[in-house]
């Protein structure tokens, strides 16, 4: 198997991944992880025991859930998210380790409904906009949904309010674009925001769709109070840490979207 890191978190060491599974992959011991694991499979298919992830399906896996084995006959690509060290560890977890009541075993996206996003001003002003929440921690209010929304008629849509999250915000984009001041985000760019950082406006020509998440708490908007030009060309100009700096000047390709 193969792996492209995104996001990388020393303290928690919590990391978000891409993992590539090739075709024939298999961990046939019966084994657990030491570390959530929260999966949405991009491609193919990867099964956990004796259940199946095929693309759209999504699961929240608790700490020390039994895997009797794993495989991926025909390949696949799956976006990865682990909450602190994850180790793989062949046996029956520690007594406790373990929380049944925590864990989603798969959720079906593309058979999902769309419904109203959670922020009312997104719901009011953007064009067709939908959200299908996949996970709510009943304790920190952390959230994981697909959203889309969009396109939008930049003659109509000329200016835009900037916003700020209380808490961390993910996402990785599965279709269509969005244009914010630092670029154009297309079929699979991903940003990690932390808390407090202003951005916007955004709007996108194409549509959106995405999955999000939100880490520290439930995610909200603090909208500004005026609005200001979109920028539908902006120029190229992430933010990047110094081991991802040379992607900001690496061309996109979209046949090779992730």
């Amino acid at each position: 198997a193969l792996a492209k890191a995104l996001s990388y978190d020393a303290d928690s060491k919590a990391v978000s991944v891409i993992m590539k599974y090739p075709p024939g992959w298999s961990l046939p011991e019966s084994h657990y992880l030491n570390s959530d694991e929260e999966l949405y499979v991009l491609n193919g298919a990867l099964w956990v025991g004796s259940v199946e992830y095929c693309k759209g399906d999504y699961a929240h896996l608790p700490a020390g859930m039994p895997r009797p084995s794993m495989n991926s006959p025909k390949g696949a690509s799956v976006i990865t998210f682990h909450e602190g060290e994850h180790r793989t560890i062949l046996g029956d977890a520690p007594v406790g380790l373990y929380d049944p009541a925590r864990l989603i075993a798969k959720i079906e996206s593309e058979k999902m409904s769309w419904g109203q996003p959670s922020d009312p001003v997104v719901a009011a002003i953007a064009n067709n906009a939908g959200r299908k929440l996949l996970r709510e921690d009943p304790k920190t209010g952390e959230r994981t949904w697909l959203l889309q929304f969009g396109p939008d008629n930049p003659k109509k849509m000329t200016h835009g309010r900037t916003e700020t999250h209380p808490v961390v915000e993910e996402v990785f984009l599965l279709d269509g674009e969005i244009s914010m001041p630092m670029g154009t985000l297309k079929p699979g760019a991903y940003f990690w925001r932390p808390a407090n950082i202003e951005h916007g406006p955004v709007g996108t020509l194409k549509g959106l769709f995405g999955l999000f998440r939100c880490k520290g708490g439930p995610l909200t908007t603090v909208w500004s109070e005026s609005e200001t030009p979109i920028d539908w060309a902006p120029a190229h100009n992430p933010i990047l840490p110094p081991q991802l700096q040379p992607l900001a000047t690496a061309p996109y390709d979209p046949a090779l979207p992730y």
